[in-house]
């Protein structure tokens, strides 16, 4: 028994030395102001805002000279006698451990990590691109995020390899690199068709921050968009509609051809285009007339969208009281609801819809009723006081 206990003593003693040699016979960090880069990193790390913003200070000041160290650190893993070490670790003695556990922190990969990729943020302009972007692969996602927002603050540079990223197999890599690239902004332009491309993702988080990146381009995103319209991909079309809608009127170029897609084949492609030209520009007599041929379209959901739409579109949509009348007859009760809410915002203007605003208080549907009663309250204020006393 002596004997094994002997033997595993040795072993241990023998990877600890191992651990210590490679320690020490790596290569001397760069000292600022006294303090080591990862010192400094440490700071950034730590609970004292003060220390944290010295740390922001210092490393800045190191710049490039950081850089390796940094980088060695951004890279470790945890040593293949993390666990051999930790079984034998017990048998050691205590003043032994703290020396190779405490001080020298063989095993405390993932903090060092941690603390790399912060410090490389702090760094700016002058962090590398390459070893970030191989941080968006990283397991734990504390490292990755992080990562992400020190290639967004390197700007221009980080773009070639942020569109790389965009191909990843991993879909958290992918949604990563789109956030980057919407904090790059316009600097970001070229990375438009990547982007475009990735409006056919099979990942919803992936979906959502490509539209985000691309409106984050500006003028080259909206383009792209705009181009986007006529991909034969229909995923494509419908995602490139529901991102022009995200972006507003930032997008109101998009108008025109929002029209057009008001007609394509896809109802969800229509249904998309349609949301998107209530919110993108409805303030045209152009733009009314396709939300209101929409509201005879065969899909339930494209006639409920533009229902909802040209309560946006102000003063124009006035024009369209006749066909706003005639869709409170539509079969599904969901768009009878969004008409009769409609009319009732033009206000005064809708009197001639107040009959069969009436014939509606006998739908079927509670909530067209209601929605009928409330239109009729502010298209006949007088009208509506009448129908509560009843």
């Amino acid at each position: 028994m002596k004997k094994r206990t002997l033997i595993l003593l040795a072993v241990a003693v023998g990877i600890s030395v191992v651990i210590v040699v490679v320690h020490w016979r790596s290569p001397r960090e760069p000292v600022y102001q006294g303090k080591t880069v990862t010192a400094w990193a440490r700071d950034l790390n730590g609970p004292d805002p003060l220390a944290r913003s010295n740390a922001g200070v210092a490393l800045h000041a190191m710049g490039p000279v950081a850089v390796p160290f940094l980088v060695r650190s951004l890279n470790r893993r945890d040593s293949i006698f993390k666990r051999p070490y930790r079984s034998l670790a017990p048998k050691l003695p205590v003043w032994f451990r703290r020396l190779v556990v405490q001080r020298i922190k063989p095993f405390d990969a993932l903090n060092d990590r941690l603390m790399a990729v912060n410090a490389l943020s702090a760094l700016g302009t002058n962090a590398p691109v390459a070893p970030l972007a191989n941080a968006l692969r990283d397991p734990e996602r504390i490292i990755a995020a992080p990562a992400a927002t020190a290639l967004g603050n390197i700007g221009r540079s980080a773009v070639p390899e942020l569109i790389r990223a965009l191909n990843d197999r991993d879909s958290e890599v992918r949604s990563l690199a789109c956030y980057a690239l919407s904090m790059i902004g316009p600097d970001a332009g070229a990375a438009a068709p990547a982007l475009i491309r990735r409006l056919a993702d099979e990942e919803n988080a992936v979906l959502s921050t490509t539209a985000s990146a691309l409106g984050r381009l500006g003028k080259p995103g909206v383009v792209a968009l705009i181009a986007s319209l006529k991909n034969p991909d229909e995923r494509i079309r419908a995602q490139t509609s529901r991102a022009l809608g995200i972006l507003g009127p930032l997008a109101r170029e998009a108008a025109s051809a929002l029209i057009e897609v008001s007609k394509d084949a896809a109802p969800t492609v229509r249904q998309n285009a349609v949301e998107a030209l209530g919110v993108v520009w409805p303030y045209s007599t152009e733009s009314v007339a396709a939300l209101t041929a929409a509201l005879k379209d065969e899909n339930a959901q494209v006639r409920f969208k533009s229902a909802q739409a040209l309560a946006r579109a102000g003063r124009f949509r006035e024009l369209q009281i006749p066909a706003l009348i005639e869709a409170l007859n539509d079969k599904d009760a969901q768009v009878r609801a969004a008409t009769a809410q409609t009319l009732g915002q033009i206000g005064e203007l809708a009197k001639s819809a107040a009959p069969a605003l009436t014939e509606c208080l006998k739908d079927e549907n509670e909530f067209v009723r209601a929605t009928a009663e409330e239109a009729l309250k502010k298209i006949e204020p007088e009208g509506g006081a009448k129908l509560n006393d009843e």
